[in-house]
C-alpha cells in the first residue's frame, strides 16, 4: 500500500510539474504575442498618421486654390470697384468742367454782346450848340418857366414848369429828338408812363405822358426813333387833353426845350 501511495504521488507531483512547465509556455507565449500586438497597434496608428498627413497635403493646394480663387474674385471687384470710382472721378471732372465752361461761355457771350452794342451804338454827342427833332407835331399848350409861374387849368393854379406840354391826340408817335441811350423807364403819378433819355455830355430829355414803349432801359435810341404812344391824359391834365410832357436837362439843371427846337 505504501508502494502504491508512493506511486500515486510521483504521478501527481509528475502532472503537477507539466501543468506548471505547460502553465509557464503558455504565458511565456502569450507574453511574446502581446509586443506584437503593441507593436501593430503602433503601426497601424503610424500609418494612420501618414494618412491623415498626406489627407491634409493633398487638401493644402485645394484650400490654396480656393484661396487663390477668392484673391482672384476679390481683386476682380477691387477692380471693378476702382473703375466705378474712376469713372464717377471722370464724370464729376466732366460735369466741374461743364460748369466751369458755362459761365466761360456765357460771360464771353455777352461781352461780344456789349461789344457789338458798342460798335452798333449811336453817337451821343449833344452840345449846346445841337438841335433836336419835334418828338411831336402839335401846339404848346403849357410853356417853359422856371422863372416865372405859369397857369394849370386842372389844377387851377400858377405854378413853375420844367418842361413843356404839347397838345397830341392820343396813339400819337412819339420820337426821339436825338441819338440817345434809354437810362429809365417809370410810371409817375403826375406824367405817367416816363422814359428818360441821356444824350451825352450831360444832356437828358424826359418823355411823360406815354404808352405802348418798346424799349428797356439801357437800349440805344436813334434820332426819329419811336419811343412809345401818347396815353390818355393823368389826371393833373384832364382840362388840357391828350399832351406830351417834354423836358430837357443838363447835368440835373432845367433847360428851355424851344431853345433847342427848329
Amino acid at each position: 500500500m505504501n508502494k502504491k501511495r508512493k506511486i500515486r504521488v510521483l504521478l501527481g507531483g509528475i502532472l503537477t510539474l507539466a501543468l506548471v512547465v505547460t502553465c509557464g509556455v503558455v504565458y511565456q507565449s502569450g507574453s511574446k504575442s502581446t509586443p506584437n500586438e503593441k507593436e501593430l497597434v503602433m503601426e497601424n496608428e503610424e500609418d494612420s498618421v501618414d494618412q491623415a498627413i498626406k489627407t491634409e497635403e493633398r487638401a493644402e493646394p485645394e484650400e490654396e486654390t480656393a484661396d487663390v480663387n477668392t484673391s482672384n474674385v476679390e481683386g476682380t471687384r477691387d477692380e471693378e470697384e476702382q473703375g466705378e470710382e474712376n469713372q464717377e472721378e471722370t464724370a464729376e471732372q466732366t460735369e466741374e468742367t461743364q460748369d466751369e465752361t458755362v459761365p466761360d461761355s456765357e460771360a464771353a457771350s455777352a461781352q461780344v454782346t456789349e461789344q457789338v452794342e458798342a460798335a452798333l451804338a449811336p453817337n451821343l454827342n449833344f452840345t449846346e450848340s445841337s438841335l433836336m427833332e419835334w418828338p411831336v407835331n402839335g401846339q404848346v399848350i403849357i410853356d417853359y418857366s422856371m422863372d416865372n409861374t405859369v397857369y394849370f387849368p386842372t389844377l387851377n393854379v400858377y405854378k413853375t414848369n420844367p418842361g413843356i406840354v404839347i397838345s397830341a391826340e392820343v396813339g400819337t408817335p412819339v420820337a426821339a429828338v436825338a441819338n440817345g441811350q434809354i437810362t429809365s423807364i417809370n410810371e409817375n403819378e403826375e406824367t405817367g408812363i416816363t422814359v428818360t433819355v441821356d444824350m451825352g455830355n450831360g444832356y437828358q430829355a424826359v418823355y411823360g405822358q406815354l404808352k405802348d414803349v418798346p424799349f428797356q432801359a439801357e437800349e440805344y435810341v436813334t434820332a426819329g426813333s419811336v419811343l412809345g404812344y401818347v396815353s390818355d391824359p393823368t389826371k393833373y391834365y384832364t382840362q388840357e387833353g391828350p399832351n406830351l410832357y417834354f423836358a430837357l436837362r443838363k447835368d440835373d439843371t432845367s433847360l428851355d426845350p424851344l431853345q433847342y427846337l427848329p
